[in-house]
């Protein structure tokens, strides 16, 4: 058989001389990708809403006093006792947070509002609520169990509910319903007025007698809407086992249904009386107050 020459670097003529021969010419595999350093594509993340920032103010501002501010003697004693006595005391709080005082009402609100607005400041704003990041196994539970409670929603929805039994007698006066009347309020029996709007709060009849205010301060009426006890108390809790909490310059003291004074005013807090108990606050601590007069201090 005769020899075959190819001319050397002619990769044409040599593969086409192997295919003669019946050479398999071989195959450039391609190399397979390798994923396992592939970046990993990040996980979706809940915003999270963060609360604006607090607005700062001059020195000057903060340190008004608040009796400079314009705000009441009987307003800044109260506040002076919880450490508030600049505006900047004020401004560092939210108005949920002023009612944390006890003593506090929405007339000192609007008093520390007209404050601050004359000097140009606001209320410390109220903080959102966050919301936490979860991971997908915990965001697929939370969504299970809302839907779930759709579920349960819609059922209880196609439930026959029972209408509400229409009244046939007036309501009891210590069942005698609020009703308001532009910024004032009275009191209906569920089919008329009883007791019309014209004071600035009222308080449920308790043992015969409501709590009611009027230009800033609290007194008592009966039924009839007479005045029993005078408008004479910056705080006046419901009658309770024969007693009222009430509140005359910062103090808290108990009286009876003819305003005698029964407990004095000595406590910075106080709480109605139930099974003849109730808890009164005095320098820091807070005790429970027995009927009689004698307390027992909580250490």
């Amino acid at each position: 058989m005769a020899k075959k020459f190819y001319y050397h670097g002619k990769n044409n003529q040599k593969q086409n001389a192997d295919a003669v021969d019946g050479a398999v010419a071989p195959v450039k595999r391609e190399r397979k990708k390798n994923f396992a350093n592939d970046e990993k594509k990040p996980e979706k993340v809940r915003q999270v809403v963060t609360p604006q920032s607090d607005v700062s103010y001059s020195k000057e501002k903060t340190s008004i006093p608040l009796e400079k501010a314009g705000v009441s003697a009987n307003t800044c004693e109260l506040l002076a006792k919880n450490r508030i006595n600049t505006l900047g005391d004020v401004v560092s709080r939210s108005e949920k947070d002023m009612f944390k005082v006890q003593g506090f009402n929405k007339k000192m609100l609007f008093e520390l509002r007209n404050a601050l607005k004359n000097n140009g400041m606001t209320f410390k704003p109220d903080v959102p609520k966050q919301i936490k990041n979860q991971p997908e196994k915990q965001a697929d539970k939370n969504s299970n169990k809302t839907q779930n409670r759709q579920r349960e929603r819609k059922t209880n929805s196609q439930k026959v509910q029972p209408k509400p039994e229409k009244l046939t007698e007036p309501l009891t006066v210590e069942n005698w319903r609020k009703i308001q009347k532009g910024s004032k309020w009275g009191f209906f029996d569920g089919f008329k007025t009883v007791i019309p709007a014209t004071y600035d709060e009222v308080y449920l009849f308790k043992e015969g007698l409501a709590s009611v205010e009027l230009d800033e301060k609290c007194g008592y009426i009966d039924s009839e809407n007479n005045v029993v006890i005078p408008f004479e108390y910056e705080t006046a809790m419901s009658f309770s086992e024969g007693l009222a909490a009430v509140c005359k310059v910062t103090k808290f003291g108990y009286i009876n249904k003819e305003n005698q004074v029964v407990i004095p005013f000595e406590y910075d807090a106080a709480t109605p009386f139930e099974d003849g108990e109730a808890k009164v606050k005095k320098d820091g601590k807070w005790g429970t107050l027995s009927l009689n007069g004698e307390i027992k201090w909580i250490v």
